[in-house]
């Protein structure tokens, strides 16, 4: 079976494509110290919860499976999770400036 391996890779690929923005674009977009703690620790967050994840599925297999089911609800909800943001976002008025940097065009929203 290729899915827990292929699931693996994907979050592999979406973690190491996030790393820099997670760290770089808080700076840009002029958040404070505290807030950019934040999104590193919700970044790691759902790692600590394994243990817990593991337990559960393995405990309260939906229809008949019990890795598949929970791998294909997570990837829903990630997906789901980020349609929201990039639909609630206001990235369209964030502009790379010419030292490569991102501004919001001197709006403090």
């Amino acid at each position: 079976n290729i899915a827990i391996p292929a699931s693996y890779f994907m979050v592999g690929i979406l973690q190491g494509l996030s790393g820099p923005l997670i760290n770089v674009l808080p700076l840009d977009l002029g958040a404070s110290e505290a807030q950019q703690v934040t999104v590193a620790i919700l970044d790691s967050l759902p790692a600590s919860f394994k243990i817990v994840f593991g337990f559960v599925s393995d405990n309260f297999p939906i229809l008949g499976y019990r890795r598949k089911s929970y791998m294909w609800l997570g990837w829903m909800m990630a997906s789901l999770s980020m349609w929201t943001l990039l639909a609630t976002s206001n990235l369209r008025d964030v502009q790379p400036n010419s030292a490569g940097c991102f501004s919001n065009g001197g709006r403090d929203n």
